[in-house]
């Protein structure tokens, strides 16, 4: 009986190529997809790269216009060319602060109204509340003034000293209205807040209506500084 003869191998084992060849073959069937996948994601990079440049350098140019701003006109001409920008609320708070020394209160309003709305979250927006509630008591509106000011007061986020003066132009439409146990109240509440602030000593050393000392009624600009240019 013959002996059966050993299994050959396919012809396709016979002819498989090593793995180098194979390799090269897969990089000549598929390397142009490599580059492709490449060259996109080098595009993206780029592209990424140049948005942020052009980005800081627009930045860049706003802010050598607002450098530039001297005159309240030069401001209001800045802020509605940027409007929503923070330099533009920055121009606006500047232009209320001018218009408040000059005793143009509705104008001051118009512009701290603008400020808040175009500034962020923080010391300068606040301040320009501020100014805004000192603005709506000097125009008549003394119950919106109330309220904007109480807002600061009880802002613990905000800056000490903002708070005790907000507080104290509080305590003087208090006692102008005649309500002397609130004055007291606000004058307790600004030495818990900051008992070394003048404004919170000069509420607690604020008289009830009908005694001899009285709130100054002294006409101020917010005294927290504007950032310099």
């Amino acid at each position: 009986m013959p002996t059966p003869a050993a299994p050959t191998k396919t012809k396709e084992a016979e002819i498989a190529p090593p793995p180098e060849v194979r390799m090269r073959q897969a990089w000549e069937r598929y390397g142009g997809m490599v580059y492709f996948f490449f060259g996109v994601l080098a595009l993206g990079i780029l592209a990424k790269g140049g948005w942020r440049y052009l980005n800081e350098q627009k930045e860049l140019g706003i802010q050598k216009e607002y450098q530039e701003c001297v005159t309240p006109d030069s401001y209001l001409a800045f802020a509605a060319k940027h409007p929503g920008h923070p330099l533009a609320g920055v121009a606006e708070e500047t232009v209320a602060d001018n218009a408040f020394v000059g005793a143009r209160y509705m104008d001051a309003l118009k512009a701290y109204s603008s400020a808040v709305t175009d500034l962020p979250d923080g010391p300068v927006r606040a301040r320009a509340k501020l100014g805004q509630a000192m603005s709506l008591q000097l125009t008549g509106r003394t119950g919106e003034a109330e309220a904007d000011l109480r807002q600061i007061v009880d802002d613990a986020g905000q800056m000490k000293a903002l708070r005790c003066e907000a507080g104290y132009h509080l305590a003087e439409l208090e006692a102008a209205a005649g309500r002397g146990a609130e004055v007291q109240a606000l004058a307790q509440e600004l030495i818990k807040i900051d008992p070394a602030n003048g404004f919170a000593e000069r509420t607690f050393m604020m008289r009830p209506p009908g005694s001899q000392a009285a709130p100054s009624g002294t006409v101020t600009v917010p005294s927290v500084a504007l950032p310099a240019h």
